[in-house]
């Protein structure tokens, strides 16, 4: 008897969507913090530290607000 399987087909990839959706945000010029987060965010998906890079894209789009930023 065979085993019937569980995954009838490959697994669908989302590879620019999702990554894009967690980990893009746009830094405000001239803003130390803006750019250490950005730095930060950089160091962290290198080392496949995706929770850290998570947590600075983060920062840089609701935590640090500036004014006239769109969001």
């Amino acid at each position: 008897m065979t085993s019937p399987l569980k995954y009838p087909r490959p697994p669908v990839e989302l590879a620019g969507a999702v990554e894009a959706y967690l980990y893009d945000c746009a830094p405000a010029d001239g803003c130390g913090v803006c750019a250490a987060l950005a730095r930060e965010l950089e160091e962290a998906k290198a080392a496949k530290k995706w929770s850290a890079a998570y947590d600075a894209a983060a920062e840089v789009r609701r935590n640090h607000p500036h004014p006239n930023r769109v969001r």
